[in-house]
């Protein structure tokens, strides 16, 4: 089987969709269905279920892509390998990251990275803790940035880093000129917050329990920049990890405030593997550098 046949069955499985798949690939639509029909011709056996909403794998599909996800991996090992006999630092990195790091820390490294080593290529994902840790356990990347929220035995922590949590707001909002605020100083305030699946949410809403208090969030939404958009459009505050307002506290474009830590306690963001991975020179190279860079570096 082709490679390039490999490449069409999974971009397929990962978007769920020939469209999204011929889009991020270039390739004609046609041809990736061609393909996926060849396919299950050849394994006698129907590989997605075809539905409203998209391309969804079927058990069979879903034991075709283990496989594929496995060789692909091995053929980028072996690339990777066969670079290292000629002294260069060459490659693909895949790596998932939570959202509020990768603008003021993962993206200025990686560019500062593939300066020294303009052969390695980075094929990255956003999401929350949850899907970064799953993508971890799944082989799916060589490295995962998150917030630690339990202990997984697969995941072998990398670095750690203390995250503090700061409320952000409009320079003309009441609390903007407060150096350090209570939990209880914003209840009065609409909240606009990241929604429960992010441990953010979660340990605000915890601390709000431990307090007896009762915060108005009006306005949920699984998307940092976007947040903070909507805070700057209708006057009101957030609550997110300082590393994703660094760059409006350094330009000053938005009122950034401490929490009191007693109140609202740091949380560790992890930089992590999974553990049995085997890491090519450039992914263990990228690790390193990250592991040297100070976090809540402004940008």
């Amino acid at each position: 089987m082709q490679i390039s046949m490999f490449k069409y069955f999974l971009a397929v499985a990962e978007t769920g969709s020939i469209r999204q798949a011929s889009l991020s690939l270039h390739v004609s639509a046609s041809a990736i269905s061609r393909q996926i029909q060849n396919l299950e011709h050849s394994f006698q056996t129907t590989l997605f279920d075809r539905c409203a909403d998209g391309m969804l794998l079927t058990e069979e599909g879903r034991v075709l892509a283990l496989h594929m996800q496995r060789t692909m991996r091995e053929m980028e090992l072996a690339r990777a390998k066969i670079a290292d006999i000629h002294g260069l630092t060459a490659g693909t990195v895949r790596y998932a990251t939570i959202e509020g790091v990768a603008r003021a820390w993962l993206f200025p490294a990686i560019a500062e990275f593939q300066k020294a080593h303009p052969l390695v290529e980075f094929k990255g994902r956003i999401s929350g803790a949850e899907a970064v840790y799953q993508a971890l356990e799944n082989d799916q990347v060589d490295f995962g940035i998150t917030m630690q929220d339990d202990f997984y035995p697969d995941i072998g922590i990398v670095e750690k880093f203390t995250t503090q949590f700061k409320a952000a707001m409009p320079h003309q909002h009441p609390l903007a000129k407060h150096s350090t605020l209570n939990l209880k100083d914003l209840t009065p305030y609409e909240l606009t917050m990241l929604d429960p699946t992010f441990h953010t949410r979660r340990a605000l809403d915890t601390s709000l329990l431990r307090l007896g208090l009762t915060a108005k969030i009006g306005f949920e939404l699984d998307h940092i920049e976007l947040i903070k958009v909507h805070v700057m459009q209708t006057g009101n505050l957030t609550i997110l990890p300082d590393y994703a307002v660094s760059h409006e506290e350094k330009h000053q474009t938005m009122a950034i405030v401490d929490i009191a830590e007693n109140e609202l306690p740091s949380a560790t963001t992890i930089l992590c593997v999974r553990r049995g991975r085997i890491l090519t020179k450039a992914a263990e190279a990228i690790i390193n550098s990250l592991r040297k860079r100070p976090i809540t570096l402004p940008v």
